[in-house]
């Protein structure tokens, strides 16, 4: 009896014993199981943040130092929509801008000094046009001094056409008010037709209505490129930056990573124009941003578009704004600017 007993006890003792290792077993596959889908749960990457952004350019040189963007519209992520936009009114721009309706755009520089110091919450971020202003004329002269006593036919009166004619002017001894006739007309959609039908023969015109006057009459000649004259007038600088390209703060703050990959395929953009430049007058006639296929092949160089980063372009902005701020203040909301104007790198 004793003997069987404890056989019965061995056998308790032996099936308690496996049912604790089976029960201890479990949960360790158990803690397993858990901790394999915490783990695989910590390694799934997040959905990234889906962002609408909206981009505006003026038509003409600032939108085609863009229109590959305009036309192929590179991706940034499916988390990233784009939209493209050429606005012809700089008043529909600017309220855009102040509406916080569009997120980056490129408009005149001084366009963008004035609006900051409205309000506008961007900084500049790079600048891409460095002035598209020529003088033309019907014969070649020698120098400066030959200019006296001329008419010259320009425009924009008291903007920043005729502050840079002004100061190239009288950085190479001309008085602007005593030495030469100034003749303002509507725009250059006015100035090109009446040179061309020899109505007048020295006028200062912009690209791409230029490049249509050299098409259209043959006696034309390209006298200056008042760029050039900026730049020897004020050493160390590059040529003026007539347009640049702001972003909002809100966008710069908070999703960095596409901003710079926004500014790296504008530059990239800009460098692919000068390589394809049949393909980007294609794209230009076809999105009607206001050049015709002729004006962008022919003249694509005296646009003169160049990507700079603020951070390279500060000192040639300054240089800028402080020829308009001392000529004409309310170019350029009649103030100094800060740095925090510019987007550091």
């Amino acid at each position: 009896m004793k003997k069987v007993l404890m056989i019965v006890l061995i056998m308790v003792l032996t099936i308690s014993s496996f049912a604790a290792c089976s029960n201890n077993n479990q949960v360790a596959e158990d803690q397993e199981i858990v901790t394999g889908i915490q783990e695989e749960a910590a390694e799934e990457p997040k959905e990234a943040e889906k962002i609408s952004v909206k981009v505006a350019a003026p038509t003409g040189a600032p939108t085609l130092s863009m229109i590959r963007m305009f036309k192929e519209q590179p991706s940034f992520g499916n988390h990233v929509n784009v939209q493209y936009e050429s606005v012809q009114s700089p008043d529909l721009m600017a309220s855009r801008i102040l509406s916080g309706e569009v997120d980056i755009a490129v408009v005149p520089t001084n366009l963008a000094v004035s609006l900051y110091h409205q309000g506008a919450d961007f900084q500049l971020a790079a600048s891409s046009v460095w002035g598209v202003l020529y003088m033309v004329g019907s014969e070649e002269i020698d120098q400066w001094e030959d200019l006296k006593g001329k008419d010259i036919h320009t425009l924009g009166r008291g903007l920043t056409p005729d502050i840079i004619l002004r100061h190239v002017l009288s950085g190479n001894g001309i008085d602007p008010e005593q030495d030469v006739n100034l003749h303002y007309m509507g725009g250059a959609t006015e100035l090109a037709p009446a040179f061309i039908a020899e109505q007048i023969d020295l006028a200062v015109i912009p690209e791409p209505a230029l490049t249509n006057i050299l098409m259209n009459r043959e006696d034309a000649v390209v006298l200056y490129d008042l760029q050039e004259e900026w730049s020897r007038l004020n050493e160390g600088n590059s040529s003026y930056p007539q347009a640049s390209l702001i972003i909002s703060r809100d966008l710069i703050d908070n999703q960095r990573e596409f901003v710079d990959a926004f500014l790296e395929e504008y530059e990239s953009s800009i460098a692919w124009l000068f390589e394809n430049r049949v393909l980007a007058s294609e794209y230009s006639e076809e999105l009607e941003v206001g050049m015709r296929k002729g004006a962008v092949v022919q003249g694509l160089e005296r646009m003169n578009i160049e990507y700079q980063h603020a951070s390279e372009a500060k000192p040639s902005i300054e240089a800028y704004i402080r020829v308009l701020l001392e000529a004409a203040p309310d170019t350029v909301g009649g103030k100094e600017l800060d740095d925090n104007f510019y987007m550091e790198k």
